[in-house]
């Protein structure tokens, strides 16, 4: 891995500067060492407009566990004229078939892929679609002779309201969705204005089932241990689940372990993680790992226990407890993120829909280029076909199991 602090650094001279297509924009620099912006970013951060997946505690376990033998940091960092930064981008660059592919940090493990943006940046970029695109033009402009393919997914349309930039730029026809609800009052207000009288007595039937089991109760993990002992069930329910449907185990590997592990051992307030479950009898029937930005709680990864708990519907108890746990401390927005589960259109309010942009750069990257848009186009084609998504899934899970 690249360890030079500082790949490169543009004075925007450019014809396009100097119209003012980019407002404010002075400098783009590389930084390939996370040790050389860390401050900087993480105090930038705390005001910047962007999701918690681009956040410094993010990235940085993600490069280490999952990413450091596969992917360079390559951390695009505008800034004004008094060196202020404007926005930071947290790309990487990985070999595969012959090129070199741009992409975001956090691959599949991050549910949205962004820049984070000092407030009022996109504002000044919002009503003229040509300013967009000259800005991810400057922002990739140092990474070009090195880049032969730059491939970027799951990037939300709108970022604090406004057009996310990257988002537009040669981007797929293909759109996925997240959902998200907006957190207001008290949680008796919150819970009576999306869940009418029955579906509550639902709810509270429920529970009261499970308690007959044995003593039941939603927890929030503080100290190291609860923290081990609620995330090492939730990798082996979700594996299970995983299994159930054909599909190949997410935790097999230790380095996706220890990522988890990781953010989860600095929770929230101090960091960004907060792991809770239900339990029943002593036993976890439902964990859930999430994460907090700002007013923001990421509903990222829920597991359930199959057994005979399950049929009382801990999890659904377990995402109720934390939408009360949100609204006590605060937070105000309350992200289901990327998916359309029909349980999510009885909470959420709110949508996002997110886009991937493909763009080759140099003739070396063709063939990569060419791969990207088979794979999309299959992609899409099974996921719409529930006999094709099967079979997928069982290819996948022999490959595992070959793979051992």
């Amino acid at each position: 891995m690249n360890t030079l602090a500082r790949v490169s650094t543009e004075s925007l001279s450019a014809p396009v500067a100097r119209a003012g297509a980019v407002p404010g924009l002075a400098e783009v620099s590389v930084v390939t060492d996370l040790r050389a912006i860390e401050e900087e970013w993480r105090a930038f951060e705390g005001t910047a407009v962007g999701h918690v997946f681009q956040s410094i505690d993010f990235v940085r376990p993600w490069l280490l566990h999952i990413g450091r033998d596969q992917v360079s940091p390559r951390i695009v960092v505008g800034r004004d004229a008094g060196g202020s930064i404007l926005f930071l981008l947290p790309f990487g660059v990985r070999r595969c078939l012959g090129a070199t592919e741009l992409e975001w940090i956090g691959g599949p493990y991050a549910d949205y892929h962004a820049g984070l943006y000092a407030p009022g940046f996109l504002a000044a970029l919002a009503l003229d679609a040509e300013r967009r695109k000259a800005f991810v033009e400057a922002a990739i402009a140092p990474l070009k002779s090195e880049v032969d393919v730059v491939h970027l997914r799951r990037q939300p349309e709108t970022l604090g309201g406004y057009p996310n930039p990257f988002a537009a730029w040669h981007a797929s026809d293909q759109r996925t969705r997240a959902h998200w609800t907006r957190l207001s009052g008290d949680w008796d207000t919150y819970y009576r204005s999306k869940r009418n009288s029955s579906s509550r007595r639902h709810d509270r039937l429920k529970w009261e089932k499970m308690e007959r089991i044995g003593p039941a109760a939603a927890i929030d993990a503080e100290t190291p241990a609860d923290v081990r002992r609620v995330l090492s069930a939730l990798f082996v329910q979700k594996d299970q689940s995983l299994a159930a449907g054909g599909i190949p185990p997410y935790f097999a590997d230790t380095n996706v372990r220890a990522f988890y592990d990781a953010l989860a051992m600095k929770p929230y307030p101090a960091g960004l993680s907060h792991v809770s479950a239900i339990e029943s009898n002593g036993d976890v029937v439902a964990a859930n790992w999430g994460l907090i930005r700002g007013d923001r709680y990421y509903y990222v990864m829920t597991s359930y226990d199959g057994g005979p708990v399950s049929r009382h519907s801990p999890g659904r108890a377990l995402m109720r407890h934390l939408m009360r746990w949100s609204i006590d401390r605060g937070l105000t927005e309350f992200d289901f993120t990327v998916g359309d589960e029909d349980f999510k259109t009885h909470w959420c309010e709110e949508n996002e829909y997110l886009r991937c942009s493909l763009k080759v750069l140099h003739p070396r990257g063709a063939l990569l280029g060419l791969a990207i848009r088979g794979v999309r186009s299959a992609r899409a084609t099974v996921t719409a076909n529930p006999k094709l998504t099967r079979l997928a899934n069982q290819v996948r899970c022999r490959l595992a199991a070959r793979r051992g």
